[in-house]
C-alpha cells in the first residue's frame, strides 16, 4: 500500500466517523440518506468511542451472507483436515474436493481467500 492510498483511506475513515450526538442534531436523515443512496458506511462515536456501524440493508445481507459462506467453507477445511488425519491413522487415501473448486462452489474468489488471511482467527 502507497502512502498516498493508506493517508486516503485514514481520510475516508475519519469522514465516515460520526458523534452519536448527530443523531439529535437533525443529521440522522442526511446520514440515512447517504447509507441508502449512495452506500455509505458510518461508524457512531459514544463519548469517542466507536460503539455502532451503519451500513445499508444489501450490504449487511451481502456480509451475512458472505460470513455464512465462510462458516461453511471453514468447515468443509475442517472436514479435510480430519479426514487426511483419519487417512493417515486408517492407511489410505480418500478422494478429496480440491480445495480451489470448494471456494468457486462458495462464490469466493482466490483473492478474498487468500488475501484476507491475516485478518483471520482459527480456533
Amino acid at each position: 500500500m502507497s502512502i498516498n492510498s493508506a493517508h486516503t483511506g485514514i481520510l475516508d475513515l475519519t469522514d465516515r466517523l460520526i458523534p452519536i450526538s448527530d443523531f439529535s442534531k437533525g443529521k440522522t436523515s442526511q446520514i440515512f440518506d447517504d447509507v441508502k443512496n449512495n452506500n455509505a458506511e458510518y461508524v457512531v462515536l459514544k463519548n469517542n468511542q466507536p460503539t455502532a456501524l451503519v451500513i445499508s440493508i444489501d450490504s449487511y445481507r451481502e456480509l451475512s451472507e458472505k460470513a455464512a459462506k465462510m462458516e461453511t467453507l471453514m468447515d468443509k477445511i475442517e472436514e479435510g483436515r480430519l479426514l487426511k488425519t483419519a487417512e493417515a491413522r486408517l492407511g489410505k487415501k480418500t478422494e478429496m474436493t480440491d480445495f480451489k473448486d470448494v471456494i468457486k462452489e462458495f462464490g469466493f474468489t482466490d483473492d478474498e481467500i487468500f488475501d484476507n488471511l491475516d485478518d483471520m482467527e482459527i480456533e
